[in-house]
């Protein structure tokens, strides 16, 4: 149940309340019912009939001022609920090494809206139902226990109706998900791709793909939503001939015969309706319930996902290891390379080289701990830690070829929200060549989408500005100026490579000779014919 995760004292305060605005429903019944009587005895009583229409009323003012603590007390719960689980997913999708950012982005925004309407309002107004079902039931027994057993056999036919229409309800919904993740994924690539449609006069074929995912996103919604429309039609429909017309008809019966007192029979309507309203409502809420089950199940994993500790103290380093490294991917089962063996000593400057498609990023992510390999091992200051993402990657910094950059201050793109003094942040920023920049805008300078407000290599210095603050012994770069100009190529080389505190090893496909020598250490990787091999050719550079 989607209301564990608000807290506990919010639950049991909603229930209090709940409780007492279905009281409201007795009391206006039990109040009609006196009214009426008083009304129909001929005595003309017409002081004591005002005097309990004053009470009437002194009592709705203030039922509503309780029925105002509802609304306020509902919302925080719903509130709650909902930050716990987005909190929840957001960490979940953030550890996954397989991140899909289209599905993601779909399940945080259109799933969790959907579960927010369709699951956690529709439990609170169960329980609010629920207590108006019980109470008016009893309250209605105790007046006249023949009507309310006629009142309650006739419940059975709506929820026949409902049993009927709630597994279509849960197919109809497992459809719609799949088909509105497929809509985002295709808007999306539409929004990106733009550049490239209107470049190749393609504009028309790229909306109209977006289009048909939307069409079948619509058809999706629009069968879901109709069915459950259906089903609630069916039910009220039941509800007005088996718990309404049938059930007045039998109480007119006795009260003709003297059997029932028409305040009676009129209030005990008035009950029926609001024992028989919730049960109709607690059907249709049941079944938007049912509509989140695909959706639940999804966020169950998250909301049981145990994060794990991103720091481990990694001490010193005294130089990594890797011996005959070797990886086949998983589906295909092609061996990308194998007998890769590379020594790093700390402070080191290694360049790896082999062309497009040699597994230069997958050699990498072996290295960070994100692959397993098929065979070899990989070792940190004479530790194991092939696998081992907990282990490896706090000994690594990162810079790729297109560093990410937030939509925030420069300030938060570099430290990532980290907590570090003002001193180390200048520190960092100075050694990646940020002097400038800060200068002229200052930390807190918002850097725009994407980076938008930065020239490309400004972007480079930031993702090297993270590495430095990070202070790890490694730093990983991946093609990271490839997309640079010479000039510039160079310029974040001579950033990265003198710096002696840290090793570096670089993947690179294209490299000016005057980079190379940089290097302590060439590594040049190349494929063979038989694509189930490879060799490398080891190149020894001293500076």
């Amino acid at each position: 149940m989607s209301l564990k995760y608000a807290r506990k004292s919010q639950v049991m305060l909603f229930t209090l309340l709940s409780a007492i605005k279905a009281c409201n429903v007795l009391f206006v019944a039990y109040m009609l019912k006196v009214m009426l009587n008083i009304a129909s005895s001929g005595k003309g009583d017409y002081m004591r009939l005002v005097g309990f229409a004053a009470l009437t009323a002194g009592g709705q003012l203030l039922f509503m001022c309780s029925n105002f603590l509802y609304e306020t007390t509902k919302m925080n719960i719903i509130r709650s609920v909902n930050m716990a689980l987005k909190s929840a997913n957001l960490r979940y999708l953030v550890d996954q090494n397989t991140l899909d950012t289209k599905d993601g982005l779909s399940f945080m925004t259109n799933d969790l809206k959907q579960i927010e309407t369709n699951r956690v309002t529709a439990q609170l107004d169960i329980i609010y139902q629920s207590l108006t079902f019980a109470g008016s039931l009893l309250f209605a027994f105790y007046n006249s226990w023949e009507m309310t057993l006629v009142f309650i056999v006739a419940t059975i036919a709506p929820a026949i109706v409902q049993m009927l229409t709630s597994r279509i309800i849960t197919k109809k919904a497992k459809v719609w998900t799949e088909k509105n993740a497929i809509y985002t994924q295709y808007v999306s690539d539409t929004l990106n791709g733009a550049q490239s449609a209107r470049l190749y006069n393609v504009r028309s074929n790229v909306v109209t793909r977006a289009i048909g995912a939307a069409q079948g996103m619509e058809d999706a919604l629009r069968n879901m939503t109709l069915t459950q429309a259906w089903a609630l039609e069916l039910i009220y429909s039941s509800a007005e001939l088996f718990c309404f017309i049938i059930p007045c008809t039998i109480g007119g019966i006795l009260m003709m015969r003297g059997r029932l007192a028409v305040g009676t029979l009129v209030m005990m309507v008035d009950l029926a309706i609001n024992f028989i309203t919730p049960v109709v409502t607690l059907f249709n809420e049941f079944n938007q319930v049912k509509s989140t089950v695909p959706m639940w199940q999804r966020t169950q994993k998250a909301l049981n996902y145990v994060q794990q500790a991103d720091i481990y103290e990694v001490g010193g380093f005294n130089g990594m290891i890797i011996k005959n490294l070797a990886y086949v991917t998983r589906h295909s089962k092609r061996q990308i390379f194998k007998d890769v063996n590379i020594t790093v000593k700390p402070g080191e400057k290694i360049l790896l080289m082999a062309p497009s498609g040699w597994g230069k990023t997958t050699l990498l992510r072996l290295m960070l701990g994100i692959y397993k390999p098929s065979q070899g091992k990989i070792m940190i200051n004479g530790e194991d830690v092939t696998g081992n993402w907990y282990k490896a990657h706090n000994f690594y910094s990162y810079v790729n070829q297109k560093p990410f950059m937030f939509n925030d201050t420069l300030r938060f793109n570099v430290t990532l929200g980290r907590k570090v003094s003002e001193d180390q942040l200048l520190m960092a920023c100075h050694e990646a060549g940020l002097d400038s920049l800060i200068a002229e805008n200052g930390l807190d300078y918002q850097v725009g989408e994407n980076g938008n407000n930065l020239s490309g290599g400004q972007i480079q210095r930031v993702e090297i500005a993270r590495a430095l603050l990070s202070g790890r012994p490694i730093l990983l770069a991946d093609e990271a100026t490839s997309a640079l100009d010479p000039r510039l190529s160079l310029e974040i080389h001579e950033t990265l490579l003198g710096n002696p505190k840290i090793a570096v090893v670089e993947v690179a496909h294209k490299i000016t000779d005057i980079e190379k020598a940089m290097f302590d250490q060439i590594i040049v990787l190349d494929k063979v014919k038989d694509k189930n091999a490879a060799e490398r050719e080891i190149l020894q550079a001293t500076k």
